[in-house]
């Protein structure tokens, strides 16, 4: 886990244990944002993330900080016994209530390749709860698509780009760039329409769309928070 991201997570669930009461009371949740980015595959959702968490923390100075997640640091929460027992403890309550009315809405009927993501999904529904989080893939907007103040972006991009992307990243040929992308996009797509009956490159799911191509990682993250600022979300 980065050390920078590491801290702000830390002491988010700091924050909102200390919050607890008042997060839970039904006046009080969900009053605080979050944001989900979902992203054709070659696109950089994380570095978008991280370029938001700093505006939020270092320009904005927000409370509390913000933290953003990826599959590694969503992974590294449900595995960390300590860290996923700490973030279960700080619903109570309503909101604890509206989490096991979420999860059972939206997962008791699926099959049973998709229940065992349950502990994802409530992993992904809890940080949405408590607010200020920023979460990249792993279905996070199917997920809270029922929690207010979210506010949901997908980055798209031409696949000749994403493909030069990839190369230069994974220092791989153009050829198997783009196979790596229809490999990974198939997967996506599948998965997220067979079981979870879910169209991700549907643009009406998504409150936000950017061309990854014609805007870097901090451009895009300051065109997210222009929009929020007008759909009265953040200050």
């Amino acid at each position: 886990m980065p050390s920078s991201m590491e801290k702000y997570i830390s002491a988010q669930v700091t924050y909102w244990k200390k919050q607890k009461e008042q997060l839970t009371a039904p006046e009080k949740v969900n009053r605080l944002p979050f944001i989900t980015i979902s992203r054709e595959y070659g696109c950089g959702g994380y570095e978008v993330a991280k370029k938001l968490v700093e505006i939020f923390n270092n320009e904005m100075k927000q409370t509390p900080e913000w933290a953003g997640y990826n599959r590694e640091l969503l992974d590294k929460v449900m595995d960390d016994l300590g860290l996923s027992q700490s973030l279960a403890e700080t619903l109570t309550g309503t909101a604890r209530s509206g989490l096991t009315n979420l999860l059972s809405t939206s997962f008791s009927s699926f099959p049973t390749q998709v229940s065992v993501h349950k502990k994802l999904a409530e992993t992904i529904a809890l940080l949405a709860l408590n607010g200020n989080v920023v979460i990249v893939g792993r279905g996070s907007n199917i997920i809270t698509r029922s929690i207010k103040n979210g506010y949901n972006v997908r980055l798209v991009a031409p696949l000749n780009w994403r493909s030069d992307e990839i190369v230069k990243k994974m220092n791989i040929s153009k050829q198997d760039a783009g196979k790596l992308i229809a490999e990974k996009t198939k997967q996506r797509d599948t998965y997220l329409k067979e079981y979870l009956k879910f169209d991700v490159a549907d643009p009406h799911n998504y409150h936000l769309l950017i061309n990854n191509a014609e805007h870097s990682a901090e451009q895009a993250a300051r065109i997210i928070i222009e929009s929020m600022k007008i759909k009265g979300l953040i200050q």
